[in-house]
C-alpha cells in the first residue's frame, strides 16, 4: 500500500499536469472495484473543469470549477499513470513506486483531457473512486475521520495555534546537487533510461552496493 509521502508525490504529479484542464472522455474498463463505479460516473465526469488537486490522508480529492468533487483511493496496489498525446513520455507513474510505466493490464479507468491522458492502474481492485457533487457529500465522507496533523485546522479544532507549525520549504539558492551515477556531469534523475544512474528508494543494501560500486565520478 502506498503511504502519505507517496500519495502526496502523486497529488502534486496530477497538480502539475492536469491542473486548468477540461475532462473531454471517460472510459470505465472495469467497475468492479472495492466500491463499485457508478453507472453515471462517466457522464458527471465529462466537462468538468479541473480548479486543483487537493488531498486527505491517503485519498486524493480532484476539485472541480463548479464545487464537485473526484475521490480516489489507490488502495493496496494502486497507480495513477499519465499518458501525454504528443510528447509519448517513458515514465508515465505519478510516484516511484510499482512499474515505472503503464502496464497492458488492469488498466480500470482511463480519463481523457487536453493532450493528456489520466489512467487508474490496480491490480488487486483494493482502490476505488467516487464522485460528490457539492462539499457537503464530501464532508459527509470524512465525517469520523481525524484531521490532519499538519494543518490549520487540526490547531483550531484543539484551541492550540502552536501545536503544530505548518513546516516552511528551505530551498537554498547554492544547494549541492546529487549527480548522476553515470554521469558525474549530469544530475541524478529518475527520467534517466539507465536504472543504474541512481538510487531508488525501493532498492534493496545489495542494489545499492552493486550501483555503488559501478559508479563512475567527474
Amino acid at each position: 500500500m502506498p503511504e502519505l509521502p507517496e500519495v502526496e508525490i502523486v497529488r502534486k504529479s496530477l497538480s502539475k499536469n492536469i491542473k486548468g484542464k477540461v475532462i473531454t472522455k471517460v472510459e470505465v474498463n472495469n467497475r468492479n472495484l472495492r466500491v463499485k463505479i457508478e453507472k453515471k460516473f462517466e457522464e458527471k465526469l465529462k466537462k468538468k473543469k479541473i480548479k486543483k488537486i487537493d488531498r486527505f490522508s491517503k485519498y486524493i480529492i480532484i476539485v472541480f470549477f463548479d464545487n464537485s468533487f473526484c475521490l480516489i483511493h489507490l488502495g493496496m496496489s494502486g497507480t495513477i499513470h499519465l499518458l501525454k498525446k504528443k510528447n509519448k513520455n517513458k515514465f508515465t507513474n505519478t510516484s516511484f513506486y510499482h512499474s515505472p510505466h503503464l502496464p497492458k493490464k488492469h488498466n480500470h479507468v482511463e480519463i481523457e483531457l487536453q493532450n493528456i491522458t489520466l489512467i487508474y492502474n490496480d491490480p488487486r481492485r483494493f482502490g476505488y473512486l467516487l464522485y460528490f457533487d457539492n462539499k457537503k457529500q464530501l464532508q459527509k465522507k470524512f465525517k469520523y475521520y481525524g484531521p490532519e496533523p499538519f494543518s490549520k485546522k487540526f490547531n483550531l479544532d484543539f484551541n492550540s495555534p502552536e501545536f503544530f507549525k505548518i513546516p516552511e520549504p528551505l530551498i537554498q539558492k547554492n544547494f549541492a546537487r546529487v549527480m548522476s551515477l553515470k554521469d558525474g556531469r549530469k544530475k541524478m534523475s529518475k527520467s534517466d533510461p539507465s536504472d543504474l544512474s541512481r538510487i531508488n528508494l525501493t532498492d534493496n543494501d545489495e542494489e545499492i552496493i552493486i550501483k555503488i560500486k559501478k559508479a563512475k565520478t567527474d
